[in-house]
């Protein structure tokens, strides 16, 4: 077919591909909510500074798909107080920190997963949970394959954290997918 090529290699092109996902994610989510975010760059080191009062972590896998990328890990959203207090949301709602957390790590997983469907990785995320401060840095300063990512914002410093095995090396473009997107209507 004409414009159709061979599938990509992972050495061709996709270094820093999953930087640029996670950081794309963690800018439109926080858009939605009217904030807007200042990238740095990620943290080579992977040692993060110490997190922000109200943090959130989901673990994920790698989906039963044997042709999808293998992954295992977990992703972690720090965000002061103040930058909370900052989201624009249904005021009628009254939601604790402590749940809007676990929304926020929640949908940056889903975003990150829908990025990652073209280049063969199919993440099935585990249920968000709340997470101290102390316990997050005791886990951060153990952790493997750790990749920190932070975001100025006007009331604070964002910190997002993915640790665990997805590697560059194992995605391969496989082109766009059909899959639902953010906001989209889905009918049962």
């Amino acid at each position: 077919m004409p414009g159709k090529g061979p599938p990509s290699t992972p050495s061709s092109g996709l270094r820093g591909i999953v930087d640029a996902l996670l950081q794309g994610s963690l800018v439109e989510l926080f858009q939605a909510y009217g904030v807007a975010l200042a990238p740095l760059p990620r943290d080579l080191r992977g040692e993060p500074e110490r997190s922000a009062h109200l943090c959130a972590v989901i673990a994920f896998t790698s989906a039963a798909d044997a042709s999808s990328a293998n992954a295992a890990g977990k992703l972690s959203l720090s965000v002061p107080a103040e930058v909370f207090d900052g989201m624009r949301r249904d005021s009628a709602l009254q939601v604790r920190h402590a749940d809007w957390g676990r929304e926020l790590v929640n949908q940056l997983m889903g975003r990150f997963k829908n990025r990652l469907l073209p280049y063969g990785a199919r993440l099935q995320a585990g249920l968000p949970a709340s997470i101290g401060r102390d316990a997050l840095d005791d886990q951060l300063a153990r952790a493997v394959n750790l990749r920190t990512y932070r975001a100025r914002t006007l009331r604070g410093q964002i910190v997002a954290t993915l640790e665990g095995t997805l590697k560059e090396s194992e995605l391969v473009y496989v082109g766009q997918t059909n899959e639902a997107t953010e906001g989209e209507l889905i009918l049962f």
